[in-house]
């Protein structure tokens, strides 16, 4: 019951809408159209007995993308799935709304609306979808034998909004309001941009990406200061005196680097921290541990004030963010 229009080129627009399935039906229906989509994925219902997505897909020869509002859910890819794909991809996610976060090569990357996560479909990967009531989303698989690039490029890469370039921030935005109305010929020509674009906006390497974090701040003693700051994370005792004394400097002179960007220490410190727990209450490794270690683990001595930080970050407690998958 989804619908279906090719063009001469073989170039082909797919629609699947839930709603003109049963409810029996339904879940089956959207988990045949992402594999007819994207290759074969592993979808793990989620605990709702309601599941509703709408997929518009757009497919040419090298590249395939679409525009997807479901229900939040979970999406595996590992040997079994892997195996049954023709050819080797890059995937890529830009998110409408919600919040996206991607386990692949032992790295959790995610990615909040606007943001963009790249990745490889070659290796096993986890995908969780989060949303209150729905997650959106623009999915995108390109050939790899369309793209002339280093394989280091595939591995899961997050950039955020403020890092897309506006050529490709472009096409979002058209494929997001006209992919069930524009032409084939202009989806096409879209595809091709976006093929294009997507294969350099992660071209830098993860060392690159790191040593841009820091150009925030201008003063020599910046890139160490923030590279103490994240390995001692854990350290509930970390201060801006602690990286004062460790680096020689004084505490003054930390608190200056902060104020000079519009941040205070204990802010920067807070986000680092919720965003690590974040992506442990819905990882393999940290979905099953007690919430209360994984604050501890993070820093975290209060557990009354962890919960009040996470609730104004994300919206939700803890329990109710994991309790979703």
């Amino acid at each position: 019951m989804g619908m279906e229009a090719q063009d001469a080129s073989g170039a082909r627009l797919n629609i699947c809408d839930t709603e003109l399935y049963s409810a029996h039906q339904a879940f089956s229906a959207f988990r045949e159209a992402v594999a007819g989509a994207f290759m074969p994925w592993s979808l793990e219902r989620p605990p709702t007995n309601e599941f509703n997505a709408r997929i518009a897909n757009f497919s040419t020869k090298f590249v395939s993308f679409g525009r997807t509002r479901m229900t939040p859910l979970i999406g595996v890819r590992n040997k079994p799935e892997i195996s049954k794909s023709p050819e080797l991809c890059l995937y890529a996610n830009y998110v409408i709304s919600g919040r996206l976060v991607v386990e692949q090569g032992g790295k959790t990357t995610a990615a909040n609306k606007g943001d963009l996560i790249v990745y490889d479909s070659t290796s096993p990967i986890r995908h969780i979808k989060l949303g209150d009531g729905a997650f959106e989303d623009l999915s995108f698989s390109i050939s790899k034998s369309h793209i002339a690039s280093e394989g280091r490029i595939f591995e899961n890469v997050a950039i955020p909004h403020a890092k897309i370039i506006a050529p490709l921030a472009n096409c979002f935005e058209f494929i997001s309001q006209n992919i069930s109305s524009a032409s084939p010929e202009e989806l096409s020509a879209i595809g091709a941009a976006c093929a294009a674009l997507l294969a350099v906006a992660p071209g830098r390497s993860a060392e690159q990406q790191d040593s841009e974090a820091f150009d925030f701040m201008s003063g020599r003693h910046a890139r160490e200061m923030m590279h103490f700051i994240d390995a001692h994370l854990g350290d509930s005792e970390l201060s801006p005196r602690a990286v004062a004394e460790h680096l020689g400097i004084s505490v003054r002179y930390v608190h200056k680097q902060f104020a000079s960007v519009g941040r205070t220490f204990s802010d920067y410190l807070k986000s680092k921290r919720l965003e690590h727990i974040s992506f442990d209450l819905v990882s393999d490794a940290g979905r099953h541990q007690l919430i209360s270690n994984l604050a501890y683990r993070w820093g975290f001595n209060d557990l009354s004030t962890f919960n009040r930080a996470f609730k104004k970050k994300f919206g939700c407690l803890p329990s109710e963010y994991r309790a979703k998958f």
